[in-house]
C-alpha cells in the first residue's frame, strides 16, 4: 500500500467522522452489535445488557466512525477513552475492566487516552482493485489515523491500548510502535497491554499518516461547529482543552505544509508570529 493509495481510499472512497450526535451513537451501536454478535457468540440484546454497546465509558469518549462514501454504509468505528481531571471513571478498561495491574507509574500524569473498541465489519463492500484482506488492512490503518486526528487537538500524555500480538504486528508496520507495558491477559481473548507517548505516536507516524490526517483536520476547520458543539455538551471537556482554534489559524496561515511541531504547539512563538502581522 503506498501512501498515494491510502489516501485516495480513506478520503475519497471512506470517510472519517466523529460521533456527534444521538443517530451517530446510534450508529456506532450498529456496527459494535454487528461485528460482535458473531465474535463473541452473544445476541444484539445479551450485548446491550453486558454494555459491550454502549456504556459509560462510551460517555468519557471520543467516538469514531468509518464510512464507505458510495454506498453511505458505515463499516468501523473505534474509540478514544480519555481520562482528565473532570472525568468520573478514573481508570482505563484495561485497568478496570481487564485487570490490567502495575501501570500506575504511567497513569498519574493526565489526560491520557485508552484506543478500544475497535471493530470492523466482515462483509465490506468489494473493491475493484484490492483483496478483502487488503482492504480490512487499509481501513484498520484508518482506524488509526481517526485516533491520530484526536490526538492532535487534544494534548494526552501517553496513549494505551490493549490488543492481539496480530493487530500490534500490523500496527508497527506502519511505524505505530506500542510499547509493552504487561503481561497477556484473558480480556475479551488474550491481549497484550501497551504504551506510547502521544508525541513520539505523532512524530513517528508523520510520514505515513501526516497528509491523509491534515486532510481531516483542514475539513473540521471548515464545518466546526458540530464539532464545538459536541465539546460543550461533554461535561468532561472545556473548548481550551482543544487546539482546534489554533490548528485551524495554522492552515490559513501556512496551508497544508504547516510544520507538525507547530500544529501540536512546539513551536507557538514561531508559528503564531507570522499570523499577528496579517
Amino acid at each position: 500500500m503506498t501512501n498515494e493509495e491510502a489516501f485516495r481510499i480513506l478520503t475519497q472512497e471512506y470517510t472519517l467522522k466523529l460521533a456527534t450526535t444521538q443517530k451517530d451513537f446510534q450508529t456506532v451501536k450498529a456496527v459494535r452489535a454487528e461485528v460482535f454478535a458473531p465474535k463473541y457468540n452473544m445476541s444484539p440484546e445479551l450485548l446491550e445488557s453486558k454494555g459491550y454497546l454502549f456504556s459509560k465509558d462510551d460517555e468519557q469518549s471520543f467516538l469514531f466512525l468509518l464510512q464507505h462514501v458510495p454506498s453511505g454504509r458505515y463499516v468501523g468505528t473505534v474509540r478514544n477513552f480519555f481520562v482528565n481531571g473532570k472525568t468520573p471513571i478514573r481508570y482505563m478498561p484495561m485497568q478496570k475492566d481487564g485487570h490490567v495491574e502495575g501501570i500506575e507509574h504511567l497513569t498519574q500524569k493526565l489526560p491520557i487516552a485508552e484506543i478500544s473498541r475497535g471493530a470492523l465489519i466482515q462483509n465490506l463492500p468489494i473493491h475493484d482493485t484490492f483483496s478483502a484482506l487488503h482492504l480490512r488492512t487499509i481501513l484498520t490503518y484508518g482506524l488509526m489515523i481517526a485516533t491520530r486526528i484526536n490526538f492532535i487537538l487534544y494534548p494526552y500524555e501517553r496513549v494505551f491500548s490493549i490488543m492481539e500480538l496480530s493487530m500490534h504486528h500490523i500496527l508497527k508496520r506502519q511505524k505505530v510502535n506500542f510499547e509493552q507495558i504487561g503481561e497477556a491477559v484473558d480480556y475479551y481473548g488474550m491481549r497484550t497491554p501497551f504504551a506510547i507517548e502521544r508525541i513520539k505516536l505523532l512524530n513517528e507516524t508523520e510520514e505515513p499518516m501526516g497528509k491523509i490526517t491534515r486532510h481531516y483536520l483542514k475539513a473540521l476547520c471548515e464545518d466546526p461547529e458540530p464539532f464545538w458543539q459536541f465539546i460543550d455538551a461533554n461535561p468532561y471537556l472545556e473548548r481550551s482543552d482543544i487546539r482546534l482554534e489554533t490548528i485551524c489559524r495554522l492552515f490559513e496561515a501556512y496551508g497544508e505544509d504547516v510544520e507538525l511541531s507547530s500544529l501540536l504547539g512546539e513551536e507557538k512563538e514561531a508559528a503564531l508570529a507570522p499570523m499577528a502581522a496579517l
